[in-house]
């Protein structure tokens, strides 16, 4: 994986929630799913859910971006995919909370 390319900075951006990434969503739909580009570990993940705790990102968009890393072709999202799974279905796995946000965190680390 080269890791200076666009397509891998703007799905790194996308995953860990990073400075910009609502600026990415337009953009993904322009990169091949076809081979991955990316592999999401538990760091990545907790530094998603840390700007969650800090108020920088609604709740209501975990459900949202568990699901886009969950089916996106570019992203190998194996190694956390139990997480992802939870994160994206609140229905079946109960609604998020801060609390069970910082739950997870301390499992994942």
């Amino acid at each position: 994986m080269d890791n200076t390319t666009a397509h891998y900075q703007d799905l790194a951006a996308l995953v860990r929630f990073a400075p910009g990434y609502q600026n990415v969503y337009a953009r993904l739909m322009h990169y091949p799913q076809n081979k991955v580009c990316y592999v999401v570990s538990n760091v990545d993940i907790c530094a998603a859910l840390e700007q969650v705790l800090h108020g920088q990102v609604d709740m209501d968009d975990i459900e949202m971006w568990a699901s886009l890393l969950e089916m996106r072709g570019d992203i190998d999202h194996s190694q956390v995919e139990g997480v992802l799974y939870a994160l994206s279905n609140p229905e079946q796995m109960g609604e998020l909370t801060l609390y069970k946000i910082s739950q997870i965190m301390a499992l994942l680390k």
